[in-house]
């Protein structure tokens, strides 16, 4: 919305029409305004708040203590009675479920991306293209709702099938999880996991999680079935 009213600001005539050419600066100004706020309120309130009470939810659920008054209901499905191993086992199913929906949701915002792109690149080879035009459009393109997302997207579907593969390396090994050097490795998938959403800010869709819930909860039950978890 904001990077097609910048666009429209540039061809509004002043002089043929000012009334028009007014309107869209003051409503290009109030969309730039509100847009900003909201990402500062996301970023800054939103995002941490609902990462801090997962967290809070995780270690709780882990160690049977209460550290939020918040309890999710069948969020964390394991069988473990070892604290660490229990936490361990629901950050592997946080990567599965993660993983799986960023997945999802790539298809979406490669095909957007892709799409932003190839009209980019096309306004750049057409010379008759006016240079403020490109400005405002590269500034749309590798603005942070594009390109920016897009890697940081496909930064924590990798991060996350790393995370993921090691726990998987971790559960099938022969290490106990009484000695220091499994659990130092759990910690640190724990802490590698946490670094990544928090880098990533990326909020999972919710719509795509609802839809593919009961699907990958079996395909989860499977897998801690085959691990023993």
């Amino acid at each position: 919305m904001v990077s097609i009213l910048s666009i429209a600001a540039l061809f509004a005539d002043k002089v043929a029409y000012p009334i028009v050419y007014d309107i869209v600066q003051i409503v290009f100004i109030v969309c730039v305004l509100l847009f900003f706020f909201q990402g500062q309120v996301q970023k800054l309130y939103l995002f941490p708040r609902a990462e801090d009470k997962r967290r809070q939810e995780l270690l709780s659920n882990s160690y049977g203590v209460t550290l939020t008054h918040e309890e999710t209901v069948g969020y964390y499905n394991n069988d473990q009675t070892n604290p660490l191993k229990r936490l361990a086992a629901s950050v592997m199913e946080s990567t599965f479920f993660t993983r799986e929906i960023v997945r999802k949701m790539l298809v979406g915002q490669r095909t957007k991306t892709a799409g932003y792109l190839v009209i980019y690149f096309v306004a750049v080879l057409n010379r008759s293209t006016n240079l403020e035009v490109l400005a405002v459009a590269a500034q749309a393109v590798f603005s942070e709702d594009i390109i920016a997302r897009w890697l940081r997207m496909e930064w924590l579907r990798i991060r996350s099938e790393q995370v993921f593969d090691n726990l998987t390396r971790l559960f099938t090994g022969k290490q106990a999880f009484s000695r220091p050097a499994a659990q130092s490795q759990a910690i640190d998938f724990f802490s590698f996991y946490e670094t990544t959403k928090s880098t990533a800010a990326i909020l999972l869709s919710s719509r795509l999680f609802h839809k593919h819930n009961a699907r990958l909860t079996k395909e989860w039950d499977q897998i801690r079935g085959r691990l023993g978890i």
